[in-house]
């Protein structure tokens, strides 16, 4: 049971969670607020300036999704070990003790570096289509909502695609 818990936690349904939370709460934000200076010409003004919109708005956001996120995944991987130890403990009569020990075990620095890895790309991901969406808006408030929506369910189904990608290219 700690194998099954800690394998899957570490390579596939936390960074995979953490990723469709983000995409939904994040890239919901990035899109809507670059959206929002579009309809609003915030963006054109920045251009008129002289200054680089995807530098000004973008890049920051990139920088701290590819931090934020590895550091997300790890919480929600712990998380969601530690769920798993109760569930042993309470209905499977495991004991804690054991639980570890196999967990850290079965566990190899290639699994941390495939999970954490994953995050990093799952980040990007988010913060390009989110900017995109953003970007490409027109239609004022009606429009920016309908990029939110859009750049939301974009999101997701890349990350979708983008861990399949992943567990292909580490199964081989």
């Amino acid at each position: 049971v700690a194998d099954l818990i800690a394998i899957s936690m570490v390579r596939e349904m936390g960074p995979m969670m953490t990723a469709i939370i983000v995409a939904g709460r994040s890239g919901s934000a990035i899109a809507s607020e670059i959206a929002t200076m579009v309809v609003t010409e915030e963006v054109d003004a920045l251009k008129m300036m002289a200054i680089s919109p995807v530098r000004y708005l973008v890049a920051p956001k990139f920088n701290a999704m590819t931090i934020c996120m590895p550091l997300l995944v790890t919480l929600s991987i712990i998380v969601g070990m530690f769920g798993g130890l109760l569930v042993g403990y309470f209905y499977l009569n495991l004991s804690p003790q054991a639980y570890i020990a196999e967990s850290f075990m079965i566990l190899t620095l290639k699994d941390l570096f495939i999970g954490l890895s994953k995050s990093v790309f799952f980040a990007w991901v988010i913060v390009i289509i989110g900017s995109h969406y953003g970007f490409k808006v027109s239609g004022g408030a009606e429009g920016v909502g309908k990029a939110t929506t859009a750049s939301v369910v974009a999101s997701i189904f890349a990350v979708i695609v983008l861990d399949a990608v992943f567990s292909l290219i580490f199964l081989i």
